[in-house]
This record gives structure tokens, sequence and C-alpha cells, in this order.
């Protein structure tokens, strides 16, 4: 499953956003919690290939 720019941008605001996820129960944050990595381990993966394209 590809995220969309805005579901990941969204995923960053969320991340930063500790009220929000205060009010979640704790499945939720779990998976807000895996999203939130795999969008990092994505964005690493393309400064990675952005380098060595480079």
């Amino acid at each position: 499953m590809m995220l969309t720019d805005r579901e990941l941008e969204y995923l960053k605001d969320l991340e930063n956003n500790k009220e929000v996820v205060y009010l979640l129960n704790t499945r939720e944050c779990e998976l807000i919690a895996k999203l939130i990595r795999s969008y990092k381990e994505i964005q690493r993966q393309l400064s990675a290939m952005q380098i060595s394209r480079d």
C-alpha cells in the first residue's frame, strides 16, 4: 500500500501533534506509529537513492 503525498504529510503533522495521539486508543496509536516508521523509512530510502544518483 502506497500512501499519497497528502497522507504522508498528514502523518508527519500527526506525529508532532501529541494532543491528538493521546486521544487515540492504543491500537490506533500502534497503527499510526507503524505508518510513521514506514514513512520515515521511505524518506530514508528516497534520500539514499538521490545521493547514489548524484
